[in-house]
């Protein structure tokens, strides 16, 4: 029997983290995608086999005598399962079952395609400026990626988006020109814990560069440095370091992309955030000091998310892609619920990141955010 079962990362994140942060998604999605399957086709919102078995994480790990296991973040050696751990996945995870994930990565996307399973793993697309969250989504089953194709975003609509926002910020007067030099560059912080930051030393950020910052001054006049908007609660140290660093210039309170769109901006730098593959069509030099999160809109081969925008809420979406590989209902309703709509999944979860500064009501000054500058500007003067 065939079985779709919704998940996260269940190796490197617990089950709970991975409803909390994860699997919302998936709640809406799913009335959507029971309208496009075939009745007979099970849906499971946690991993079990048809005895109704739930998969453990902790008995997964103890396998191979592991025995602390992170909440999130724990790291998976897919080269060196054990086959007893393998035998152990295979009792839930086969032919018969299509993953689709959130956020799951290829080491784990391919270890499913090696069990047979049909795979998509779904992830917040790293262009941010559309009217609310696009996704990128990638797929193992080649006929499936083909039918994708149909869906894609153009490149043009990223950089028409990419040239209104700038529009946008010149005549409201945001881009800071001011506070900038000619020829510039631009590094753009991220969150000190996360596996877009990951490699095998640990977590990365500004201060594992300092060789290349130092040739990088060579280059430019300046090089700026933007904090993640979220890393004011635990950046003390860090950016203590990055005041006392004579090639980087500090800067608070401003927006991101109002910096990305100066024309005195010529490279934006950084170790893989999404603000890279954003600036490209602000038509900057970029540089990932570690690599792109996503392969976007390659070929299959490549591992390739493809960039796909509102058709996901469309159960015509889901009835057209599934169809290579399970039975479908091509009668279903050919309808977009949310086409044309703002923020539907941004509101969410508060899922605003950089481009608070530019929605209309986010730019609305509020208590919280008050607070949260004011905060900024005393560590700033602490340091």
């Amino acid at each position: 029997m065939k079985r779709i079962i919704f998940t996260g990362d269940f190796l490197r994140n617990s089950e709970k983290h991975n409803k909390r942060y994860f699997l919302w998604v998936f709640k809406i999605l799913m009335p959507i995608i029971k309208n496009a399957i075939s009745p007979d086709i099970k849906i499971l919102c946690e991993i079990k086999n048809d005895a109704e078995e739930k998969f453990s994480r902790e008995y997964f790990y103890a396998l191979a005598g592991e025995k602390d296991i992170k909440e999130c973040y724990h790291k998976c050696n897919f080269n060196k399962l054990s086959q007893e751990q393998i035998e152990y996945l295979k009792k839930f995870l086969d032919e018969d079952t299509i993953i689709i994930g959130s956020e799951m990565y290829a080491p784990l996307c391919d270890l499913l395609t090696s069990l047979g399973c049909k795979v998509f793993d779904f992830a917040f697309h790293s262009f941010k400026l559309f009217d609310d969250l696009a996704f990128a989504i990638y797929t193992n089953d080649k006929n499936v990626y083909e039918q994708m194709q149909k869906y894609k975003v153009p490149q043009e609509k990223f950089y028409y988006y990419a040239n209104y926002w700038k529009v946008f910020m010149e005549y409201n007067n945001m881009i800071p020109d001011d506070k900038l030099q000619d020829n510039s560059a631009l590094f753009i912080g991220q969150t000190l814990t996360d596996k877009s930051v990951e490699n095998d030393e640990g977590f990365l950020n500004i201060e594992h560069f300092e060789n290349e910052i130092k040739e990088l001054a060579k280059q430019y006049s300046k090089i700026y440095y933007i904090p993640h908007p979220y890393l004011y609660k635990n950046s003390k140290e860090h950016i203590k370091y990055i005041k006392k660093n004579p090639n980087v210039v500090l800067l608070n309170d401003v927006s991101t992309y109002s910096v990305i769109a100066s024309d005195k901006i010529k490279k934006v730098i950084g170790i893989s955030t999404s603000m890279l593959y954003e600036a490209k069509y602000f038509n900057k030099d970029v540089q990932y000091f570690l690599k792109p999160l996503f392969n976007i809109d390659a070929s299959f081969e490549q591992h390739s998310y493809t960039s796909i925008f509102e058709d996901y809420w469309n159960p015509k979406f889901w009835a057209d892609v599934l169809s290579p590989i399970c039975d479908v209902n091509f009668d279903v309703e050919d309808a977009n619920y949310f086409k044309g709509t703002s923020n539907k999944l941004r509101n969410i979860r508060d899922l605003y990141w950089g481009y608070e500064s530019l929605d209309p009501i986010k730019r609305i000054p509020n208590f919280q955010e008050v607070i949260k500058r004011l905060y900024v500007r005393y560590i700033a003067r602490k340091l």
